[in-house]
């Protein structure tokens, strides 16, 4: 796996170094893993165009965390069309953490986070239409707020057809899409869907708490002895 942080916004988001609780869910618009929540099979594009850069365009949806977390796992389930022969033929991933909507016709690539990875984690469990798959976050750091999640496959058209995120029906219809260029008649448009996404972090503890384990361990070293 190649993993490349980006951090734009200071003070934001940065590269844990680890987690402290077990991961709880942020966000889940994939539902039950037989693919039900996902059963109408609608799909938006959401790929980074390869040799057609001017298409690349992505796909996000918003969540909201209400004190820091660790980002530890994101999923979506992936389908595409147009010759599409399934994720053995996709190069790449990138998954994305926006600060807004306007940011995604900047650049398909997240202004708060952008994590690439070689391949993803292909559920065995998933029984619904695409794929289900997951990609390890190893801990990026995110402060409270409303972000925008988006996640790009790097797939060459016509080579592997075309990619995107499959429609959800869970969910508060906020879905977007960003395609900088313009090629595909927009910047930014709301699509009014639900994209099936997930994604999993775990609490960041307050520096008190910091404080507190510190002198815990401090105080255990000490009976050892």
């Amino acid at each position: 796996m190649n993993t490349k942080c980006n951090i734009a916004l200071a003070g934001v988001a940065t590269c844990a170094l680890g987690t402290f609780a077990s991961a709880d869910v942020i966000m889940d618009q994939i539902g039950s893993m037989d693919g039900a929540n996902t059963a109408g099979g609608s799909i938006s594009a959401s790929q980074d165009f390869d040799a057609y850069g001017a298409y690349d365009i992505v796909a996000i949806d918003d969540f909201t965390i209400d004190s820091a977390m660790n980002l530890t796992s994101a999923s979506m389930v992936l389908g595409g069309w147009n010759g599409y022969a399934g994720s053995a033929g996709v190069m790449g991933y990138t998954v994305s953490i926006f600060s807004s909507t306007d940011a995604a016709g900047v650049s398909i690539f997240g202004d708060v986070m952008e994590l690439y990875f070689d391949t993803a984690d292909v559920s065995a469990f998933w029984s619904g239409g695409g794929e289900h798959i997951s990609f390890d976050l190893g801990g990026f750091s995110l402060a409270a707020g409303t972000y925008w999640m988006g996640i790009t496959p790097f797939n060459s058209y016509p080579d592997n057809g075309q990619t995107g995120a499959f429609h959800s029906d869970i969910g508060d219809s906020s879905g977007w899409q960003g395609n900088p260029t313009g090629a595909f008649g927009f910047i930014t448009q709301a699509t009014g869907a639900n994209y099936a996404y997930s994604l999993e972090g775990s609490g960041v503890p307050a520096p008190g708490a910091l404080v507190l384990l510190g002198l815990a361990g401090l105080a255990s070293r000490r009976r050892r002895k």
